[in-house]
């Protein structure tokens, strides 16, 4: 556990040696940043594919918070059948 730590009452994720990343109180969110915790052990070039994934994760996980624009107050959204005429 010396990797865990925690910071001002607050829980903290592992991470490399002397970094804290504070835990979010999401467990999807705090799921989604963990593999920033390996990049201080990954070559560079492999950085950019760990920060696509982490932003992938975190784009979905926002996706389930806020629906899509048009889908709110109970819109199907989705195309809108065009009108006669």
């Amino acid at each position: 556990m010396a990797d865990e730590t925690q910071h001002d009452g607050g829980e903290t994720q592992g991470g490399p040696a002397g970094a804290q990343r504070p835990a979010t109180g999401d467990a999807r969110v705090d799921a989604a940043l963990a593999p920033l915790d390996e990049l201080a052990g990954r070559p560079v070039t492999e950085h950019a594919a760990i920060f696509e994934d982490v932003h992938r994760r975190l784009t979905a996980v926002l996706g389930e918070l806020d629906p899509a624009p048009g889908q709110r107050d109970g819109d199907a959204g989705g195309p809108k059948a065009p009108s006669p005429g």
